[in-house]
C-alpha cells in the first residue's frame, strides 16, 4: 500500500510540473514601423483585445481565453488568422516595408498557426471557384462538393505535429463550411444560371439535423457563424414589418446569448431609409434591447442620425456624374424638374430585370416635366456602356465614381442596389426608396408631383 501510495504522489508530481498554464503568450515585433503609431487587435471568440504596440515596433500580451482561433487585425490591412492554446508561446515578426507583407513566426507553438496561414491561401484558391461549382446541376454540384472538401481534409492530413484537439476542431470547421455552401445552392445556382435546382434530399436532411443554437461552435467557428446567419434568413424571406418582426422574435427565442447578440447586430445594416418607419422601429428597439457593445451601438447610432437626413422634406445632398461621352452632369442642373433616380450597375440582376419597365415608364411621360436618370455604379465603365448600347437605354444615362464620390452613398442610405429616389422640383426629398418602376405606385407618385 505504501509503493502504492508514493507512486501516486509521484504521478501527482509529475501532472503538478506539466499542467499547462491558463493563458497564451502572444508577442512579436513590427519592423519599418520608425516610431509610427499602429492600432493593433486580437479578436476571436469572447477575446477583441487591444494590442500596445511600443515605439520600436515591438509588441507582448497574455491572452487569458480558451484555446480557439483569432486573427490579429490592423485596419490598415494586417490581417492574420492563428491558433492559440492555453500555454502556448507565439512571436510574430512583421516586416511592413515589403508588399506583400513579410510575416515569421517563431516560439514553441507556430504549427497551427503557420496550417492556417497556408489554409488561408487554400481557401482563397477555391473560393475562387465557387461561382462554377454553383452553376452545375444537381449530380455534377455533388460531386464537386465531395471534391472541394477533400482538399481541405488533405491538407489538413498532410500537415504533421497539429495537436488532435485542433485536429478535431479542423474537422468540424469544414463540414461546417460545406454545409453551408450546401445550404445557399439553390439560391447561388438560380442566380448564375437562372434557373431552379432542387437541393439533394441527403443535403437537405444533412442541414436540417444542424443544431443552429450552439454557443459554443458559434464562438469558435467562423463557418458556423455563415451558417447560422445564413439559416436564419433563409426562414425569414421577404420586406416589411411583419417579416422582420417574425425573424426577431425567433433570435429572441434562441438559447445562446452570443448567437443572439450576433445575430441582433446584423439588423443593424437592415436599419435603412429604404424601410417604412414601422420597420426601422421594430429593428432599432431589438438592436437596443440585446447589443451591448459599444461600436455597434454607434453604427447604429450613424444610421438613425442617417435616417433623418433622408427624411421627405429634407434637401437633397445631390451628385455628379459623368454622361456617356465623359462629360459631367451634376444634379443642380436638374433642378426645375422632377427627378425619378435609378441608382443600380449592370452586374446587379434585380436591377438589369427593371430595364424594360423603366423604358416604357419614360415613353409614358415623354414630354411631361419629369426627368428620368440612370446612375451606374459599376467600376467598369466600359461594362456599362456596353450594356446601354445593347439595351438602348434612355433617358439620363450617368456613371458615379464611388471612389471620388463616395459620400452618395452615405449621404442617401444606400445599403443595395436597386434603388430609386424621386426629388422634388425644388429639389426636396419626396422619396429616397421610391417604388421600383415595375411598381404601379411609382406612377402615382409621379402625377402627384408633376
Amino acid at each position: 500500500m505504501k509503493k502504492l501510495f508514493i507512486l501516486s504522489l509521484a504521478s501527482l508530481g509529475f501532472w503538478a510540473c506539466s499542467k499547462r498554464a491558463d493563458y497564451a503568450l502572444l508577442s512579436g515585433k513590427f519592423d519599418g514601423l520608425n516610431g509610427a503609431p499602429l492600432e493593433l487587435r486580437l479578436i476571436g471568440g469572447d477575446v477583441d483585445k487591444t494590442i500596445k504596440v511600443q515605439p520600436d515596433g515591438t509588441f507582448k500580451d497574455t491572452i487569458k481565453a480558451p484555446d480557439n482561433y483569432y486573427v490579429l487585425f490592423n485596419p490598415q490591412g494586417i490581417e492574420l488568422p492563428m491558433y492559440l492554446a492555453q500555454g502556448d508561446e507565439l512571436a510574430v515578426n512583421i516586416d511592413v516595408t515589403k508588399m506583400p507583407l513579410s510575416i515569421k513566426l517563431a516560439g514553441k507553438d507556430t504549427v497551427a498557426t503557420a496550417y492556417l496561414r497556408k489554409k488561408f491561401d487554400l481557401s482563397i484558391e477555391l473560393q475562387n471557384g465557387l461561382e462554377d461549382l454553383f452553376k452545375k446541376g444537381v449530380e455534377d454540384f455533388k460531386k464537386g462538393v465531395e471534391d472541394y472538401g477533400k482538399k481541405y481534409t488533405d491538407f489538413l492530413k498532410n500537415t504533421k505535429n497539429l495537436s488532435s484537439d485542433f485536429v478535431k476542431k479542423e474537422e468540424k470547421s469544414i463540414n461546417y463550411e460545406l454545409a453551408h455552401i450546401k445550404s445557399i445552392y439553390e439560391k447561388a445556382h438560380l442566380r448564375y444560371t437562372q434557373e431552379e435546382v432542387k437541393l439533394p434530399k441527403e443535403f437537405a436532411d444533412e442541414i436540417a439535423k444542424i443544431d443552429y443554437d450552439n454557443k459554443e461552435d458559434y464562438n469558435t467557428f467562423r463557418t458556423y457563424k455563415e451558417l447560422v446567419a445564413t439559416h436564419l434568413f433563409n426562414m425569414f424571406e421577404g420586406e416589411g414589418a411583419e417579416t422582420w418582426a417574425k425573424t426577431i422574435d425567433y433570435v429572441k427565442g434562441l438559447k445562446s446569448d452570443n448567437i443572439r447578440e450576433g445575430l441582433t447586430r446584423y439588423f443593424i445594416t437592415a436599419v435603412s431609409a429604404s424601410n417604412n418607419a414601422e420597420t426601422n422601429a421594430l429593428l432599432i428597439d431589438a438592436i437596443k434591447a440585446v447589443v451591448k457593445d459599444s461600436m455597434a451601438l454607434k453604427e447604429l447610432d450613424r444610421r438613425i442620425a442617417g435616417l433623418e437626413k433622408t427624411k421627405p422634406g429634407t434637401e437633397f445632398s445631390g451628385f455628379e456624374g459623368e454622361d456617356i461621352n465623359g462629360k459631367p452632369v451634376n444634379y443642380n442642373s436638374l433642378k426645375g424638374k422632377l427627378v425619378y433616380v435609378d441608382v443600380w450597375a449592370t452586374w446587379c440582376d434585380p436591377c438589369v430585370e427593371e430595364i424594360p419597365a423603366m423604358k416604357a415608364l419614360q415613353e409614358e411621360y415623354k414630354g411631361k416635366d419629369v426627368v428620368f436618370v440612370s446612375l451606374s455604379v459599376d467600376r467598369d465603365k466600359e461594362e456599362w456602356k456596353k450594356m446601354v448600347a445593347e439595351k438602348k437605354m434612355e433617358g439620363l444615362q450617368l456613371h458615379l465614381n464611388l471612389v471620388t464620390q463616395g459620400e452618395f452613398v452615405t449621404n442617401n442610405d444606400i445599403t443595395s442596389i436597386p434603388r430609386f429616389f424621386l426629388i422634388s422640383k425644388d429639389g426636396k426629398i419626396i422619396d429616397i426608396a421610391a417604388p421600383r418602376p415595375s411598381n404601379a405606385k411609382i406612377k402615382e407618385l409621379i402625377n402627384a408631383n408633376l
